[in-house]
């Protein structure tokens, strides 16, 4: 894994930053921006391209409003998410980073300087929100360098899982669960499914036996994905305070070994970004 460079993305390929000189700040803007916007840019780029359930989305701007980055906040998967590594029971004051991304075009250490703008923004206009959980995936040869860079802490590492895939693409487990159970908006989920190339439920099949012949026909396919490191940026003083009682594990080094990364669960897949 190389640690001089910065990772980054271009349409879903991994890449490494082009220039090795730092960020110039005086060449780059930053600010809100509309979550269609956001969305096109997470889709042709990140290589998780589904848009999460977003409450604020932030661009990084080179010359001439040149989109280069893309920082989205979003609701967690569920206010456990908030409330075990923030130490707010009110999982408002807290959100998720979901995603963010870099092209290979920004200078290194643009994710730091990007990041630490984009929360600016995120206080100006979601002052309820004191802290924001992270998670880095180590399967995508991440683990939160820039995060460690910024202060976060470094909570925990989830445990190991196996999850579902069409192709490289990861299919959240709030997705099939939908699917599985017939709930509200099952149809979307259903629809989501099939834009990615797979059949179309029989008719009269119902949707968990349909998700169960896809597996059979291995259009969806088991994928074993390591545990995820989770990071806290607590960014008031009272989420400070609250962090005192929380882990703070230290920084990891490496990414972890092959043999650790064997799935040992199968849960709700928690929010992600690269």
């Amino acid at each position: 894994m190389q640690t001089h460079r910065s990772q980054r993305w271009r349409e879903r390929r991994a890449l490494w930053a082009h220039d090795l000189a730092v960020i110039d700040p005086k060449a780059y803007s930053v600010d809100v921006i509309e979550h269609a916007v956001a969305r096109a840019f997470i889709a042709q780029h990140h290589y998780l391209p589904r848009y999460p359930a977003a409450q604020l989305a932030v661009g990084l701007f080179a010359h001439r409003g040149v989109l280069e980055g893309v920082a989205v906040f979003a609701v967690p998967t569920t206010g456990a998410v908030v409330s075990r590594h923030t130490g707010f029971d009110e999982p408002s004051r807290g959100c998720v980073l979901a995603r963010l991304i870099l092209t290979d075009a920004v200078p290194q250490n643009g994710e730091s300087f990007f990041v630490a703008r984009a929360f600016r923004h995120l206080r100006r206009e979601r002052p309820a929100i004191e802290a924001v959980v992270s998670y880095s995936d180590p399967g995508a040869g991440h683990i939160g360098r820039v995060y460690c860079a910024l202060s976060a802490a470094h909570r925990a590492v989830t445990r190991p899982r196996s999850v579902l895939r069409v192709g490289d693409v990861t299919i959240s487990g709030r997705t099939l669960s939908k699917i599985r159970l017939g709930e509200q908006g099952h149809a979307g989920a259903i629809d989501q499914l099939v834009s990615l190339g797979v059949p179309r439920p029989g008719i009269g099949e119902e949707p968990r036996h349909w998700l169960w012949r896809l597996q059979r026909e291995r259009h969806l396919v088991a994928h074993q994905q390591a545990g995820l490191f989770a990071y806290c940026f607590e960014l008031t003083r009272e989420a400070r305070r609250r962090g005192r009682t929380l882990p703070r594990l230290p920084y990891p080094k490496a990414l972890p070994h092959r043999s650790a990364m064997l799935p040992l669960i199968w849960p709700d897949q928690e929010t992600l970004h690269g």
